[in-house]
């Protein structure tokens, strides 16, 4: 079975080392690159071609949701997951509406984003 391509786009390295740490553990992952803000999300996308991106909302330069709408655009066969701390059904509906593949509350992301990734294999 070929690994999961995942990239990791969120401006908070911590987060995206716990991340990376989680996905690291996983069978059939495989974390190919990070990016700390929206341009490079979509530089990485062009440049590795990742199965899924992981897109935090805010982040400095260019907004998660604009690279999300960029990134469907130009490579609709990369899913884009929306990660959030923000709750509700309105950052749900932004996501929707950028067209990201999903959406995953940071409080409850291990247990989604294993989920997920079991669908994926």
């Amino acid at each position: 079975m070929k690994p999961i391509k995942i990239l990791i786009a969120d401006d908070h390295r911590d987060f995206r080392r716990v991340v990376h740490e989680f996905l690291d553990r996983l069978p059939n992952v495989s974390v190919i690159g990070e990016a700390c803000d929206g341009d490079e999300a979509v530089e990485q996308v062009e440049k590795l071609t990742p199965d899924i991106v992981l897109m935090d909302i805010h982040m400095p330069v260019r907004s998660g949701l604009d690279a999300t709408r960029d990134i469907k655009d130009r490579f609709p066969q990369t899913k884009v997951v929306v990660l959030s701390m923000y709750t509700g059904e309105l950052y749900r509906t932004m996501a929707g509406e950028a067209h990201a593949d999903g959406f995953i509350e940071k409080q409850s992301m291990k247990s989604e984003l294993l989920a997920m990734i079991q669908q994926e294999q």
